[in-house]
């Protein structure tokens, strides 16, 4: 390779090492398909970016905090709402607002942000097809952190919520739902992971739900849209630890069931298998009819399948008494079960009384002899959390340019300063 060749290799390494790199808590880079509108660059407000924004927009929200209260209407699909930085993209909604976010639209993403002290929610699809929520933060909030109801074709990613009076995360009233919950933490709730009568190509994998009320909890009530019972459900690589060790908001009567790590109330078809479930006060994994009123849901072909639950203060594996049949227990490691001959059987025939005398009754019954709930503005602020890794594109070799035309001429110089200098290159001192 000549001199100039090797220079110029040199020189363009050192000017891409020079540009801007790619690292957390950047915004992603936009494709070649998408139009970034920036807040407030482009437009002074989301809001007014919202109204201008067209299928494929990103909408990218500088640092600051915001009201929220913000809803996307049905005629605004297909746009992201997408934050420099998770951690300093924050809305706030002072303890009087009902939402941060709120979509009615299709195929609505929000990613890189956070939001806090809403009355409400803090990001919310409802009614919606194609939906993604990722590298979001949610705290302290009167009723969910992430939830979707009614939606199908979704997902939520490293997500991460705290202190949710009603559940940290939430996907309801969907049949098939078609939606991933993965790699998300819900702490310090009064409910994980809540889905009443949502199942259908729905999992729920690889998260962490501590401090909760009760860690992960599909349900089968009868609240009006997709009728129960929920089914068809996948819970499965979660960590499920300390439910119902902490004092945590509470506003739902499904708080009722503290000390669950993972319940099945009323679910039929659901497959929990290679989850870690430690420290429940009461219950570790527990299948038990749904009571509402004058109607009961009977759980039935449930599969409950190498799981490790241990520490349970008074079962690590439970069925309750009035369960239907074709529920399955096996290859889990587990100490303490009730009935006692629950392990290892498919399918399991009866069930035990006492879990059904401590379970299986209406939600508001079951709240009787609670201490009360903090409230949810008193819980701890989350740290820092993640933000969306930056793709290198080829905007960094763009900005690299300039740097490279500066460094090659600087090296070029370097070189004939010391050709002069050192008489080894034939350019005489007295010529230029």
């Amino acid at each position: 390779m000549s001199a100039a060749r090797r220079l110029l290799v040199v020189v363009l390494l050192a000017a891409l090492l020079a540009a801007p790199a790619a690292r957390p808590g950047a915004a992603v880079a936009a494709g070649a398909d998408e139009r970034v509108v920036r807040v407030p660059g482009d437009q002074p407000t989301i809001e007014t970016a919202i109204g201008a924004s067209a299928p494929g927009d990103v909408i990218l929200v500088g640092a600051g905090t915001y009201p929220g209260g913000l809803t996307i209407p049905e005629d605004k699909p297909g746009i992201t709402i997408r934050g420099v930085d998770r951690n300093t993209v924050v809305f706030d909604g002072a303890g009087v607002r009902t939402n941060a976010i709120e979509v009615e639209a299709d195929g609505v993403t929000l990613e890189n942000l956070s939001a806090h002290d809403y009355v409400g929610n803090g990001f919310y699809w409802d009614g919606v097809v194609g939906f993604a929520g990722r590298y979001l933060t949610v705290w302290n909030v009167g009723l969910y952190g992430i939830y979707a109801i009614s939606s199908r074709g979704g997902s939520i990613e490293e997500s991460f919520v705290s202190g949710a009076a009603d559940a940290a995360f939430y996907i309801g009233e969907c049949q098939p739902c078609d939606t991933v919950v993965r790699k998300v933490t819900a702490r310090l709730s009064a409910v994980g992971y809540s889905g009443t009568n949502a199942g259908g190509n729905l999992v729920v994998e690889d998260s962490l739900f501590e401090l909760n009320q009760v860690g992960i909890l599909p349900n089968s009530y009868d609240v009006g849209l997709e009728p129960p019972p929920q089914r068809g459900a996948v819970f499965r690589r979660n960590t499920v630890r300390g439910s119902g060790t902490a004092a945590t908001p509470r506003a739902t009567p499904l708080g009722g069931f503290r000390g669950i790590g993972i319940g099945i109330i009323g679910g039929a078809a659901n497959t929990v298998e290679g989850n870690d479930v430690s420290g429940s006060t009461r219950y570790g994994i527990v299948i038990v009819p749904a009571i509402d009123r004058e109607a009961t849901w009977v759980p039935a072909d449930n599969r409950i399948t190498s799981n490790r639950v241990a520490g349970s203060g008074v079962a690590d594996l439970a069925l309750a008494g009035g369960s239907g049949p074709g529920n399955c227990f096996q290859g889990n490691t587990a100490a303490r079960l009730d009935p006692a001959g629950l392990a290892g059987t498919c399918p399991t025939t009866g069930g035990s009384d006492a879990v059904a005398a401590a379970l299986a009754r209406p939600p508001q019954q079951l709240l009787d002899g609670l201490p009360a709930a903090p409230p949810f503005g008193d819980m701890p602020a989350p740290g820092p959390q993640p933000s969306l890794p930056v793709e290198p594109s080829m905007d960094l070799l763009w900005l690299a340019i300039p740097a490279a035309a500066l460094a090659l001429g600087a090296a070029g110089l370097g070189i004939l300063f010391r050709r002069r200098t050192s008489g080894t290159g034939g350019v005489s001192p007295s010529r230029g």
